[in-house]
């Protein structure tokens, strides 16, 4: 939650800055500024974008871990040759 809550506060704060500076440009004719500014902003979408991405990429990351803990657990209980039988029965 704090790290959702810190990635949104740093992408709000980067679009402001990048608006602040792309208006300061044009209003005091320094078209230099205006393509910086308009950088930030766009950057402040690439920020949540990529939190997006990574956000999915852990989870398949995660299952892809559980999985493979469960067959891990499944192979060694066929190797200790503690599986059941169909009847119940070792």
């Amino acid at each position: 939650m704090v790290g959702r809550t810190l990635t949104f506060v740093a992408a709000a704060v980067l679009a402001f800055d990048g608006a602040a500076l792309a208006a300061l440009g044009y209003m005091t004719g320094r078209p230099v500024l205006i393509p910086v500014g308009l950088v930030f902003f766009v950057s402040s979408g690439l920020i949540l974008f990529y939190r997006r991405w990574y956000r999915r990429r852990l989870d398949e990351i995660l299952a892809a871990r559980r999985g493979l803990s469960e067959e891990a657990r499944a192979m060694l209980e066929s190797v200790s040759g503690k599986t059941k039988s169909v009847s119940g029965k070792k």
